[in-house]
């Protein structure tokens, strides 16, 4: 079964356009890892992650974006919860793709290390789900 937009949205508590930048910056990045994998890209990992990582960066300006305008509108305790969630939301999505390049350049992180944000992460959205039911 797939998810509708509207899932997705309730699930991450991501706008419509922050998925659609994800979906962009992965479509970016996917041919880059091809051609570094198959060899024929000799670029360092830290460039081919770069496309996610200005994600991230997009991302975030967005969450702040979103507070100011919602604190504008004196809808302050919506507005803290607001980006407290985002912000720490891609921080846990920023740190995966940090250690995984890391381990990727020079192979010194465990696959455990590696991927604890990205545990973190699921128990958040599987609190999320739960509480929408």
């Amino acid at each position: 079964m797939l998810l509708r937009l509207k899932e997705v949205v309730q699930w991450t508590r991501m706008t419509a356009l922050e998925l659609m930048l994800h979906l962009i910056s992965v479509l970016i990045f996917s041919p880059l890892v091809a051609t570094k994998i198959e060899g024929d890209l000799t670029v360092s990992w830290p460039v081919i992650f770069s496309p996610l990582f200005i994600c991230d960066g997009l991302n975030a300006y967005l969450c702040v974006i979103i507070f100011v305008r919602q604190y504008r509108e004196y809808e302050l305790k919506q507005a803290c919860l607001r980006l407290s969630n985002s912000l720490s939301v891609i921080a846990l999505i920023f740190t995966f793709k940090l250690l995984l390049c890391q381990k990727l350049e020079n192979g010194g992180l465990t696959c455990s290390e590696v991927f604890a944000p990205v545990f973190v992460l699921s128990q958040v959205f599987m609190f999320r789900a739960c509480r929408m039911h």
